[in-house]
């Protein structure tokens, strides 16, 4: 009788464990508890770079470089030559060409050049600061231009005329103002004496 029992749950036990196979499988299979987790495998290569975040904020300005060299000097004027401020011939914004109303200035200097041979007349352009300084040097030196051109046809000799440019850096003014850039938009015109020259 005990060995029937024992039979009978080792019948049981056997059936609990094997699964009939379904539909069309073949076989027996043997159900059991997981196993333990393998080793994970090596890593993959790395996918491809994402794009671009958006860039960041700007950071503030560093400080100024050191200063450059400085220019070559410009040519020296005549030795002994005393300037003296004569008057200043004006100019419109932007402009070059000689205004009406300054023609009968330039004459006058004519006139005074003839009547004092000894002298030499010096003309310096000049611009008001609004522009680039390579637009308002090239702007000063055409308004030179146009002055010494008057001055000859008035009668001065080219030689009796030493000209400078200046662009927008011997301002007479900084108010921002169109009366303080008036000022500024201007040939200087000089007189200068050589007591050593002689007169004709």
């Amino acid at each position: 009788m005990k060995r029937a029992l024992m039979f009978a749950g080792i019948a049981l036990f056997a059936v609990g464990c094997v699964a009939r196979p379904i539909g069309g499988e073949t076989g027996w299979k043997m159900y059991g508890p997981a196993g333990a987790q393998g080793v994970a495998g090596p890593a993959g290569p790395a996918g491809p770079a994402g794009p671009a975040g958006p860039a960041g904020v700007a950071g503030m300005q560093g400080p100024a470089g050191p200063m450059g060299n400085a220019g070559v000097a410009g040519e020296a004027g005549a030795a002994g030559t005393k300037w003296i401020t004569f008057k200043d011939i004006l100019f419109d914004f932007d402009k070059s060409n000689v205004r009406a109303n300054e023609v009968s200035e330039i004459n006058g200097i004519a006139a005074y050049v003839q009547k004092n041979p000894s002298v030499t007349v010096g003309i310096d352009g000049h611009a008001d600061p609004r522009g680039t300084d390579r637009y308002n040097q090239s702007l000063s030196e055409r308004r030179v231009g146009a002055i010494k051109d008057a001055l000859m046809k008035a009668g001065v000799a080219s030689e009796k005329i030493q000209t400078g440019a200046f662009g927008e850096s011997r301002l007479k003014c900084n108010d921002q103002t169109e009366a303080c850039w008036q000022l500024d938009r201007r040939v200087e015109v000089l007189m200068g004496t050589n007591p050593s020259a002689s007169t004709k």
